[in-house]
């Protein structure tokens, strides 16, 4: 499956949907796209329904994305793992880290409040 990547932003968050393998091939468009992001200081979820595969290299990018948004002061969160790609988050030991949540609704919902009383 050809890689793809798409942002969304609203209110909230910027959304990033992925869409086909995260490997040693798409690595680069994938980080850039997470950088981009971290680098506007906008919390970011990463809708990764779509991801078929993702290598150490894409773990790789979102491990840097993470710390480069916990040095920004920013978030990430990654939604609907695919259960093959979700094991590999867990053997990794990356799901400790790096919040993954089932919904979309779960993930923006524990995004801190951007509202101000």
């Amino acid at each position: 499956m050809d890689f793809d990547i798409n942002l969304m932003k609203d209110e909230r968050c910027t959304l990033v949907r992925v869409q086909g393998d995260i490997d040693v091939v798409s690595r680069a468009r994938f980080e850039e796209a997470l950088f981009e992001v971290v680098d506007a200081g906008e919390p970011m979820v990463v809708d990764m329904r779509q991801v078929t595969f993702c290598d150490s290299t894409g773990l790789n990018a979102i491990v840097a994305a993470n710390r480069r948004a916990g040095e920004h002061g920013g978030t990430i969160a990654l939604v609907a793992l695919p259960p093959r790609v979700q094991r590999v988050f867990r053997i990794t030991g990356i799901d400790k880290f790096v919040p993954i949540y089932d919904t979309l609704r779960e993930a923006i919902g524990a995004l801190p409040s951007t509202t101000t009383s």
